[in-house]
């Protein structure tokens, strides 16, 4: 065993971790492992100098020296075994007062300052155990200061009395302490249990929200996809454009509230994975350059050659930042270039958003990483959004281990950038949100696929997507109905809406998983608005093969369609 592991071992077992307990457990546990440790030192300590100093003791002296020793080596062996306070305390304090009996006994010098260190036994049975269990121990120091006096060793009755009267004093008044400390505890324990009411309330209530809202906006998005995809006039067309942007708007501000509320919540969790340093950017300029273009604006990418080709980091993370930052950049700028970078930069990897927009003040560099700021109400007005994106950004980078900031000057343009560690590793395999490959359209003829949807206007909606896709499609409104028909024909794949009217999609998924029909090992693609983790989760371990989120638009649809069904079963594109 290594010097550092014994000293850790060491530490552990007389100064305990403190625990996440809103409550002085752990505190009280700290206390009797370091006394403990402490009186077993001085004891072993006094023992060699009685020894040194005095003419041998007899041999049951140095026995009981060893008993005791060992005995106040045990108390946190004892705590840390069982995990109860009251026992090891009981164990510590009866031996201490034996302890400094005996010593009395003994040595008969000094002995008002000897037997005040009895004054520890109430004092550790009060903090450690309560305040009824204090006045015994002080009762019983009482009687034991009493005994030696009246028992014919040389005790002056005079310092007996001041000993009692230090304890009983000290007892009193460590008692009131202990009281409100003890109050304090319990109101700090309430106010926990409440706010974690409170948090469990708010969750419930945007998941519920989430997936109200989102429900009626898969229709709103999914007609004016039909209807852009129809013969319309110049201006009908522009009408959906705008309709379909406005529909976009509303469910970046729906993922803003929710990303928020899942880290505030402490929801997110960081997966770094190895993946190529040239094509980290790439998602994000695939998604921006058109936005970019349409206002006229070049967008500029770059990345240090300097950097190791492969290295470990949220890659998802990553480009939900520079999406944020990118988006944002090209909404406040009205001419020239956006630069996006990537650098080596001191044992860290910097990103950087550089733009000619119009800036900011001092001052609102100060505010724009706060939760619902922004630069100034003018901006809101003029630009709209919700000020939570930033603060999404810097709670992601922090969680990441990184730092985020702002460098600008009024009417001259941004720079934002960010920090991350960098991590290093000499090979790697790309992930899949890394960069994007460009797939040959598949042709989905012959295909026959099963909605499970109870709300009419989302039947049309995927009826209408899949038909465009020359797929054969059968829709039925709940598990039951759903259930018969698998019973009959077998499906190529399954579109599972979670919230059904008597059978939910969870149930219905176990069902068909659980019984040998045509169906139990058909894909089954869960459809919800209810897209938090710990939701998405109970999907697949319900048997869903993967999950669609509520708006969907027909490309999502599309290529989780292509991802699942087995390439024999697809027509190849047409040359």
């Amino acid at each position: 065993m290594t010097q550092h592991s014994v000293f850790s071992n060491l530490m552990a077992y007389f100064w305990p971790a403190a625990g996440l307990e809103v409550g002085f457990k752990s505190a009280r546990a700290r206390l009797i492992c370091f006394f403990s440790g402490l009186v077993a030192a001085v004891a072993g300590i006094h023992s060699f100098h009685l020894y040194l100093a005095a003419p041998p003791q007899p041999a049951i002296f140095w026995v009981f020296c060893g008993i005791c020793f060992i005995t106040f080596l045990s108390a946190p062996g004892i705590l840390h075994r069982t995990q109860n306070m009251a026992l090891a305390t009981c164990v510590l304090v009866g031996m201490f007062v034996v302890y400094q009996n005996v010593l009395i006994m003994l040595n008969q010098s000094h002995l008002l300052r000897q037997e005040v260190l009895l004054l520890g036994a109430p004092v550790l049975a009060l903090l450690l155990i309560g305040t009824k269990a204090g006045v015994f121990t002080n009762t019983a120091v009482v009687v034991n200061i009493l005994s030696l006096s009246y028992l014919g060793h040389a005790f002056p009755m005079g310092e007996a009395i001041t000993a009692i009267l230090a304890s009983t004093a000290l007892t009193i008044g460590l008692t009131i302490f202990y009281n409100e400390v003890l109050r304090k505890e319990r109101e700090l324990i309430g106010l926990r249990d409440t706010a974690e009411q409170a948090t469990k309330e708010k969750s419930e209530f945007v998941a519920k929200m989430s997936h109200e809202i989102r429900t009626p906006l898969n229709g709103v998005s999914g007609v004016l996809q039909l209807l852009n995809e129809s013969d319309l006039t110049v201006d009908q067309r522009h009408l959906v454009n705008t309709g379909r942007a406005s529909s976009y708007a509303l469910m970046s501000l729906i993922n803003d509230v929710l990303d928020y509320s899942k880290i505030s919540a402490k929801g997110v969790t960081v997966e770094v994975m190895a993946v190529e340093s040239r094509k980290l950017l790439d998602p994000v300029c695939q998604a921006l350059e058109t936005h970019a273009a349409a206002k006229a604006l070049d967008l500029d990418v770059s990345c240090d050659l300097n950097l190791p080709d492969w290295i470990e980091v949220d890659s998802t993370r990553v480009t939900q930042i520079l999406t944020n930052l990118v988006g944002n950049a090209i909404k406040f700028s009205q001419i020239g270039t956006i630069a996006l970078r990537t650098e080596k930069l001191d044992g860290f990897v910097r990103f950087s958003v550089s733009d000619q927009g119009i800036g900011l003040t001092q001052e609102a560099q100060k505010r724009i990483f706060k939760k619902f700021e922004q630069a100034s109400p003018s901006i809101t007005r003029e630009f709209g959004g919700t000020g939570l994106g930033l603060a999404i950004c810097k709670e992601l980078v922090e969680l990441m281990g990184g730092e985020i900031g702002v460098n600008s000057v009024p009417n001259q343009g941004s720079t934002f950038w960010f920090t991350l560690p960098l991590i290093e590793c000499a090979t790697g395999q790309q992930t899949a949100s890394v960069g994007t490959v460009e797939h040959p359209r598949p042709r989905f003829d012959g295909l026959h696929i099963l909605v499970v949807e109870d709300n009419r206007t989302n039947q049309l909606i995927a009826r209408r997507f899949l038909e465009s896709m020359h797929i054969e499609v059968e829709i039925v409104g709940d598990g039951y109905p759903a259930l018969q028909v698998c019973a009959l024909r077998r499906f190529d794949l399954i579109f599972m809406d979670i919230q059904l009217p008597k059978l939910n999609g969870d149930d219905t998924t176990r069902a068909l998983r659980s019984c040998s029909g045509p169906n139990q090992h058909t894909p089954i693609v869960a459809l919800s608005a209810n897209i938090f983790e710990e939701q998405t989760s109970t999907y697949l371990d319900a048997g869903m093969t993967a999950c669609l989120a509520k708006p969907f638009r027909k490309d999502q649809m599309e290529e989780v369609i292509r991802s699942l069904i087995p390439k024999t079963l697809l027509k190849e594109p047409a040359a």
